[in-house]
């Protein structure tokens, strides 16, 4: 059985067309709202409209409006995700609305590659998956004016065109409208204008060893004509960020070239990741031989930092062949000369490596604590942000292995108290991050708000959100009871949790009971269902299934569909039965025993109540008080049957049974219920 969805804000009597009408205005209203500076009322506006149409792909108009609305407010990635929907928008019925769609995507595709991103490819399913943002762009483009010109010869005008042109051409209305708390802007990635072919290589080689690779593939995607003196070098980037079947073609080339120009640094580190490379292609003999010669040279030369870079390949490609303790030689060796050189990039670098292995070889934790917590120091001495959570990364996996997590916050707090103002942001937010699952595991969810939004921000900022971060904000917002904005954050959260079923069906969890504690309850039952078909699909039809179930179950009464929570009661029942919960059994055969009543059907609430009768009669391995509950719950929902049914002494037999028993266990408010109960029975009976 499927409830409509009522929407936020509706009557539960209002019309489905008066609420769609309220979302297209609504979504009407969001650029305009953004031009007039009205930021706090636009973003909330945004979430308004988002939670109201999930689940309702076919209104490609409204779905329209949201993408202008990002792609005009600093907010282009967000908007990435509606183009999944382009999966079916040639086949919608409405002209206009795929115009509206195609020239959006437009927008939003035109304004990603304006802002670096046109060579990332679109990853979301679809016919379009896989071609670069540019590419799409080109062909949402001539879709767009596909539309527009049918339209426009069906009825005799250039409207449609003009439209189409002056959509795709807008302008950004704002800088950037926070949609979250603590959302921040996209962190540029293009280099400066004007900067010359080997500036702008220069540049990539510094974002390659800073692990920055999309600042990288920016830069190189800024060079145009490509002077002799610099090609073997923009070859070896390109070949390294820009994987495939000719990477090691373009690494040889870069050789070639190096070798031409008489560039034996740059040739000797070229060995090093071929070397590398053909490790990893299933050349293994060759490929350590390559780097272990090309690393010797290096070590045996004057070059301190050429030298560092080769004893980090060559551990590298050692540490895959299993030669853990010549990784760790080279590792030494690389330090040693690494703190000679002053360069605390690389001096981070290699001691994170060797946390790293030694964190994965299950090595001493206390020797590999010393080496990643050096390495965050030098970090952060070098303003290396994606390094530096990378270090603390190992640190945090040492404490672990150690036990030592009272010990992981001391450290967190250290850091987060000592971290320099100007510091690594991303560091930061991280570090709050961990703080935030800190505190959730003790239950302090209120306190982790803060932290949980500030690291979300942060990392969305640079494009490494990912799904745990969305999963720790929506834990932490449940478990301070702020439902209404785990409904904005957790269907991104569920999106992204499908390779981790766990943390998803929690998570979609957490979303259905959100809609139950605002009183959405034809939206929690949708939830709750959903997440009860997953599981069942699954094959988990364990403890899990049937919590859900029954708070299925629970939304229908609630709603009035007695005979339907009846079903999800007895399906729970089941599956309680046949993992051996007899008394979680015997519960939901009284529960649906009363959907059945309430559901005005008396004869199948008898047949029911014979049901229920045999489930708690067959409870026999739990103690006294919870078999004297149950056996009382039986009676009181006998006693309403009957009595319902005209049997009115043994109604009131069962009723005085279960007030006496329940006076009895101390179950003092059930009693009065029943006691109640009791007194309208023999009312109905003097009569």
């Amino acid at each position: 059985m499927e409830v409509e969805p009522r929407r936020a804000g509706e009557n539960d009597s209002a019309g489905s067309d008066s609420g769609e009408a309220e979302i297209t205005r609504l979504c009407r209203t969001l650029v305009p709202l953004a031009a007039a500076g009205k930021y706090a009322e636009a973003a909330s506006t945004y979430r308004w409209v988002t939670r109201a149409s999930s689940g309702d792909p076919l209104r490609y108009g409204d779905h329209a409006l949201r993408l202008e609305f990002c792609a005009l407010t600093g907010n282009e990635h967000t908007g990435l995700d509606l183009l999944s929907l382009l999966d079916g928008v040639g086949d919608h019925s409405d002209a206009v609305g795929r115009l509206e769609f195609f020239a959006s995507a437009a927008l939003l595709t035109r304004r990603l590659t304006e802002t670096g991103y046109g060579e990332i490819p679109f990853v979301l399913n679809g016919p379009y998956d896989g071609v670069p943002l540019s590419r799409l762009h080109e062909r949402m483009r001539a879709a767009a004016f596909v539309e527009a010109e049918e339209l426009d010869g069906r009825e005799h005008t250039g409207y449609f065109t003009v439209y189409a042109e002056r959509k795709m051409a807008a302008k950004p209305v704002a800088e950037f409208v926070a949609l979250l708390p603590s959302a921040l802007p996209r962190v540029p990635i293009l280099p400066p204008p004007g900067l010359s072919a080997e500036e702008l290589v220069v540049r990539a080689e510094i974002h390659n060893h800073r692990c920055e690779p999309e600042e990288a593939r920016a830069c190189l995607d800024a060079i145009e004509s490509v002077p002799d003196e610099i090609a073997p070098r923009l070859s070896e980037l390109r070949a390294i960020f820009f994987q495939g079947e000719d990477t090691e073609e373009r690494l040889r080339d870069a050789a070639a070239g190096f070798r031409r120009q008489g560039d034996e640094i740059r040739f000797l580190l070229n060995q090093c990741w071929l070397g590398l490379w053909l490790v990893f292609d299933d050349q293994a003999e060759t490929g350590v031989a390559l780097t272990t010669v090309a690393a010797a040279r290096l070590r045996a030369g004057t070059d301190e930092r050429a030298a560092c870079w080769g004893e980090y390949w060559l551990a590298h490609v050692l540490s895959g062949q299993g030669r853990a303790s010549e990784a760790y030689e080279a590792l030494r060796r690389g330090t040693e000369r690494a703190r000679s050189a002053g360069d605390p990039l690389l001096l981070g670098t290699l001691l994170c490596l060797e946390a790293s292995l030694r964190n994965g070889d299950g090595e001493d934790p206390v020797t590999t604590l010393e080496l990643a917590r050096a390495a965050t120091d030098a970090f952060i001495v070098g303003n290396v942000g994606e390094k530096a959570v990378e270090a603390v990364e190992q640190v945090r996996i040492a404490y672990e292995r150690t036990g030592s997590l009272d010990e992981l916050d001391v450290f967190v707090e250290h850091m987060l108290a000592t971290l320099p103002v100007g510091g690594p942001e991303r560091l930061r937010g991280h570090l709050r991050h961990l703080r935030a699952l800190s505190l959730i595991g003790t239950g302090r969810f209120a306190e982790a708000v803060d932290d949980a939004y500030a690291s979300l921000g942060v990392s969305a900022s640079k494009g490494k959100d990912t799904a745990e971060h969305w999963y720790v904000l929506v834990t932490a917002l449940h478990g301070a009871g702020r439902y209404d904005e785990v409904l904005d954050v957790a269907p991104r959260a569920i999106a992204l949790l499908d390779a981790s079923p766990d943390w998803g069906h929690r998570c979609r969890w957490m979303y259905a009971d959100s809609y139950r504690a605002l009183g959405e309850s034809s939206r929690a039952f949708n939830e709750y269902a959903v997440l009860a078909e997953i599981l069942h699909d699954s094959g988990d039809t364990g403890h899990s299934y049937i919590s859900v179930s029954m708070a299925a179950a629970e939304q229908l009464d609630l709603l009035g569909y007695g005979a339907n929570a009846a079903d999800f009661y007895a399906r729970a029942a089941d599956a309680a039965l046949a993992i051996g919960g007899g008394y979680v059994a015997a519960t939901c055969r009284n529960a649906a025993t009363l959907s059945r009543l309430r559901s005005g059907d008396v004869d199948a609430a008898l047949s029911a109540l014979d049901a229920a009768e045999t489930a708690v009669h067959a409870v026999e391995t739990e103690t006294a008080p919870a078999r004297d509950h149950l056996v009382a719950q039986l009676d009181h929902v006998a006693a309403h049957v009957l009595s319902a049914a005209g049997r009115v002494h043994e109604a009131a037999r069962r009723a005085l049974r279960a007030a006496e028993t329940f006076h009895r266990i101390g179950e003092a408010e059930s009693a009065r219920d029943v006691d109640l109960l009791l007194e309208q029975i023999l009312l109905g009976e003097q009569k």
